[in-house]
């Protein structure tokens, strides 16, 4: 990894490396090659130990899972599995996708060179959106656990049930935050390249309504786009390499805090039926939040590309002072770019990361509330 970082970018991949979620060296790092390796062996350490650490909860005696009925029982049980299913693929993915995180930070430090941060201050309003996410989302969660814990009478069963399973969640929920770093950095290149577009529409709109430009001024706007499709080229290779990076982990991590809403749904449906004394439910609240962040930082990058296509046809070519073939050829050289490499973020192509997949959440969650409440009534003692 090449390039220099900023203080807040350097801090928080630190932070990602002690979490096992970042694989490879940072630039201020001696001994890469070593540093690489043992990060991998740390990665490795922490999968290992969570995974036996899930079996243990599911097999155990204790009271890890709910006890009162098979219901609960269940519930629980679906929390540790798809939580589990997540951090393999979190660690997995991480083991193994090192080339594709190297080649982010690579392109990211050769097109940072034209948008430069110098001061802390700087950086913290360039990252506020992230910053925002990640340390906004923490504190609600832990006023919110303060809050309940002063409130729900702490049984044994939710001690160890949640002393084993908030580490799986805070580690989801880093992860999480990890992809919003990452589509942010994608949205700040594509924003810039955007600006410059702009620039350029009314550089040409000026010299057409005024009749003043100098000389070389199409040769001027023929480099310029030559220098913005490269550009352009870069930030999509940028996001070849996140998609590489996290395909299997995005779908991971959104599958298991979806499932962790829908069963907690369920259950809080259930407690209030059966008059059971029980409200950690409303430790949901946080989870509620994390999907939309994520596809808040997904649809602000993939809305800008529209937007760069539409400054790029703004040009105006046929003017007196500018009136070129081959720059209106230009132009459509960098249309068919923008067109066929498109950003567009999705997993593994199965679904695209916009706001339609809030709408298709909220209504398999609704589907299956109704089913529950349907059935509750049935599920009487001898059930159970």
């Amino acid at each position: 990894m090449s390039g220099r970082l900023g203080q807040v970018l350097q801090f928080h991949l630190r932070l990602y490396q002690l979490l096992g979620f970042h694989g490879i060296s940072l630039p201020c790092d001696k001994s890469p090659g070593r540093i690489r390796t043992r990060l991998r062996a740390w990665s490795l350490f922490i999968l290992v130990s969570l995974s036996a650490m899930v079996v243990v909860c599911l097999t155990s005696n204790e009271e890890f899972l709910y006890r009162g009925d098979m219901f609960g029982c269940v519930n629980d049980a679906l929390k540790y599995f798809f939580a589990e299913l997540a951090v393999v693929a979190i660690y997995l993915e991480t083991l193994t996708s090192q080339r594709n995180l190297t080649g982010f930070w690579c392109l990211h430090a050769k097109l940072s060179q034209r948008v430069g941060v110098v001061s802390l201050r700087s950086e913290l309003l360039q990252y506020r959106r992230y910053l925002i996410c990640l340390y906004g989302t923490m504190l609600f969660e832990l006023l919110l656990h303060l809050g309940l814990w002063q409130v729900q009478p702490l049984s044994r069963h939710m001690s160890l049930f949640w002393m084993t399973y908030e580490p799986l969640v805070c580690l989801t929920y880093m992860r999480n935050v990890q992809f919003v770093l990452h589509m942010e950095l994608l949205r700040q290149q594509l924003a810039h390249l955007e600006r410059e577009m702009v620039l350029l529409a009314q550089y040409s709109k000026f010299a057409n309504e005024t009749g003043r430009s100098f000389p070389g001024f199409e040769a001027f706007l023929r480099r310029s786009l030559l220098q913005k499709q490269r550009i352009y080229s870069d930030v999509y290779d940028m996001f070849r390499c996140f998609q590489g990076a996290f395909n299997f982990s995005i779908l991971a991590v959104l599958l298991t805090i979806n499932i962790r809403i829908a069963v907690d749904c369920y259950f809080m449906y259930y407690t209030i039926y059966n008059s059971i004394s029980n409200i950690d439910y409303f430790l949901i609240l946080p989870a509620l939040l994390e999907i939309p962040a994520f596809i808040y930082a997904s649809q602000s990058c993939m809305v800008i590309v529209p937007r760069i296509a539409h400054q790029l046809h703004s040009i105006v070519t046929d003017s007196g002072c500018c009136s070129s073939p081959d720059l209106s050829l230009q132009i459509q050289n960098f249309s068919l770019q923008l067109l066929h490499q498109p950003v567009r973020i999705d997993c593994l192509g199965l679904t695209i990361m916009d706001c339609s997949l809030l709408t298709r959440i909220a209504c398999s969650v609704g589907t299956y509330m109704i089913y529950t409440i349907q059935f509750i009534p049935k599920f009487s003692s001898q059930y159970m």
